[in-house]
């Protein structure tokens, strides 16, 4: 999700970003979710918010059991009836409790029906307004259209037939199996194979929607659809651009990362509704009204490895969406623009964090209990932009070459695709790829919730033939952590020429010190600024050379 809108302190130790705590308990894993839903009302004066519908739940018990737990908003939805073999229901404070009055098996798959309707109500998940309906799930808007179990961590495959008038397009999820037009009304069936969390559902249709299409080959030969979905009046030079950068776009991030991963790419710009920039639904990406915006498309494109391929487990790790997504932007506009196109726009990133004025740590355990309010758990001048430069940060501590490789092993990793994964286990992988010990790096750029103040100081003094170079790092923090770092430096010497030196600084008051032959003149700390979060103060103590 691209969001351009927009506290808990916490230090945590090494141990406790290394070793996941316990996860969602629960029972059962929703296999495939079936929806049938007639939208035909919706779609006609007075654009009503009200439907009926129904849905076949294929679920698989993880242990014995006699009833499961549903999201399922008591103000949007109400349920009619459940179908299934001896299944009794109470529908209560948001909660759908589906009983069986035998004990349901470990390990046995069951199906019921739930035959339910959504209320005439406005609930900031399902959206109508003159002709056009879409939805927006994340991070827990699916239950209020659909009852469902709401985490992100229980991915189940999607199948949606819908009745809608016979000029509206409707788009979802996958592929189109089959639309029918029978007189006035048109039947749709969307039908994704691979499993999607429920905040990553969607419809987005119209009346006289427009619809382009073109076809890329990945790099496996499959061909892959990809839908454009606009309004008329939009800006019709911007969607052209956009439609011919996106074969490169695909090939890029596929080569980058691995292939592409699904059946089909697809954007569909919606209305003023939709406060967000755009919303990386799994396949069909929504987008504010005439947003064919590059970096925009760059940033939900690379959802589809970042957050919907690998999803995270829970809402305390969605720094592993938004902060890759964020910095895929940028990856992208190196590509496009170069090097130093890049390193400006990893210096915006790290202005937007500076200029915050709550700050809090990226990673928030506590958030798998209780997720904030939505501008708090997509904040962008964190979740977004301080996770990035962390990122480009880890770019810089690795090098490129064992950066890219553990990006790559990392998408490619089977264990994962299609999969979840927590914040521990995610710094577990990168230390597996990379072989390096990296807890240091992410226990204090994840918990942290600030950044280092250098106050260093250098002298550079002579000794018979050589010059000596003395370096001392220091760091004024707003909060109890020293951050270690590589550090590099370059020495400018009388004769014009120059060396760069790299250290690590683990320590307060720690020293380093360099001879040289030549006569330096000058020391310059992180001169491609590498390290993007930082306040640096540099001070030349008895900075005099005596020539003997």
């Amino acid at each position: 999700m691209k969001n351009f809108r927009i506290i808990i302190f916490l230090v945590f130790t090494a141990a406790h970003l290394l070793h996941p705590q316990s996860e969602l308990e629960k029972d059962f894993d929703i296999l495939k979710y079936t929806l049938e839903l007639d939208l035909y009302d919706n779609y006609l004066p007075p654009y009503p918010h009200s439907f009926n519908g129904n849905l076949e739940i294929q679920f698989k018990a993880l242990d014995d059991l006699n009833q499961i737990k549903l999201n399922a908003s008591s103000f949007s939805i109400m349920i009619d009836k459940i179908e299934g073999d001896d299944v009794s229901f109470k529908h209560t404070s948001d909660t759908l409790f589906i009983n069986f009055s035998k004990t349901v098996k470990a390990n046995s798959i069951k199906r019921f029906k739930i035959y339910y309707s959504h209320n005439d109500i406005v609930d900031g998940a399902f959206f109508v307004k003159d002709g056009m309906l879409f939805t927006n799930n994340a991070p827990q808007g699916a239950r209020k259209w659909i009852p469902c179990f709401d985490h992100p961590s229980d991915k189940a495959l999607f199948e949606l037939k819908a009745k809608t008038p016979s000029d509206v397009l409707l788009g979802s999820n996958g592929l189109l199996v089959d639309s029918v037009k029978i007189a006035d009304t048109i039947y749709y069936n969307w039908k994704t194979d691979y499993p999607l969390s429920t905040y990553l559902i969607v419809i987005s249709s119209k009346k006289n929607y427009k619809m382009d299409e073109l076809n890329w080959q990945s790099l496996d030969g499959r061909i892959i659809p990809v839908r454009f979905y606009w309004n008329e009046g939009e800006n019709q030079s911007a969607l052209n651009h956009i439609k011919n950068i996106t074969p490169e776009m695909m090939k890029y991030f596929s080569e980058l990362l691995c292939d592409y991963p699904f059946e089909k790419n697809g954007y569909a710009t919606l209305n003023e509704l939709f406060i967000f920039g755009g919303m990386e639904n799994q396949t069909l990406i929504s987008l504010c009204p005439n947003c064919w915006d590059e970096e925009l498309i760059a940033h939900e494109f690379s959802h589809q490895w970042f957050g919907n391929m690998i999803t995270l487990k829970t809402w305390a790790d969605v720094w592993l969406n938004e902060g890759f997504a964020t910095f895929a932007e940028g990856l992208w506009i190196e590509h496009r623009f170069g090097e130093k196109a890049y390193k400006e726009y990893m210096k915006i990133q790290a202005e937007r964090f500076f200029q915050s004025e709550n700050k809090f740590p990226i990673f928030n355990p506590d958030w798998r209990k209780k997720i904030p309010d939505i501008r708090t758990l997509y904040n962008g001048e964190i979740i977004y932009a301080k996770a990035s430069s962390v990122l480009h940060m880890l770019r810089y501590v690795l090098g490129d070459s064992a950066f890219f490789t553990a990006l790559k092993s990392y998408t490619n990793d089977k264990s994962l695709q299609y999969d979840n994964i927590s914040t521990e286990e995610f710094i577990a992988k990168f230390m597996n790829y990379t072989g390096r010990d990296l807890g240091w790096f992410f226990n204090q750029w994840l918990a942290g919730t600030y950044y280092p103040v250098y106050k260093n100081y250098y002298t550079i003094t002579q000794n018979e033939s050589e010059y000596l170079v003395d370096l001392i790092f220091i760091q004024e923090n707003k909060e109890n952590i020293y951050y270690r770092m590589p550090f590099e430096f370059k020495v400018l010497f009388e004769d014009g020429s120059s060396v760069k030196e790299t250290v690590f600084n683990e320590v307060n008051n720690q020293n380093f010190q360099f001879n040289y032959k030549k006569k330096p003149i000058k020391i310059y700390f992180d001169p491609d600024e590498n390290i993007l979060l930082k306040e640096m103060y540099v001070e030349e103590l008895e900075n005099v050379i005596i020539d003997n």
